[in-house]
């Protein structure tokens, strides 16, 4: 229980990251933050059974900002796990 809260936390932590360095993207000095790149299939594949039809497909977008939120969110959670002694 307590790693699933942890993984969860680290996760939402790179979503809000990746969102804060894109907001601050145009800020000459925080700049940096947004720095990254995509990793994953830009194009789904498609398998077509013609009577089943299955589409495959993982995208993921990493950057500073996200890194260092992930980062700081597992560090709090496992916080706060401690905390409330789960």
């Amino acid at each position: 229980m307590k790693r699933i809260i942890v993984i969860i936390c680290a996760i939402l932590g790179m979503i809000v990251g990746v969102a804060i360095g894109e907001a601050v993207a145009g800020i000459s000095y925080l700049k940096w933050l947004s720095i990254g790149g995509e990793i994953g299939f830009v194009d789904p594949i498609v398998l077509n059974l013609s009577f089943l039809k299955l589409t495959f497909g993982i995208w993921c977008k990493i950057s500073v900002g996200g890194v260092i939120f992930m980062i700081i969110f597992a560090l709090v959670a496992q916080w706060v796990v401690r905390w409330l002694k789960v």
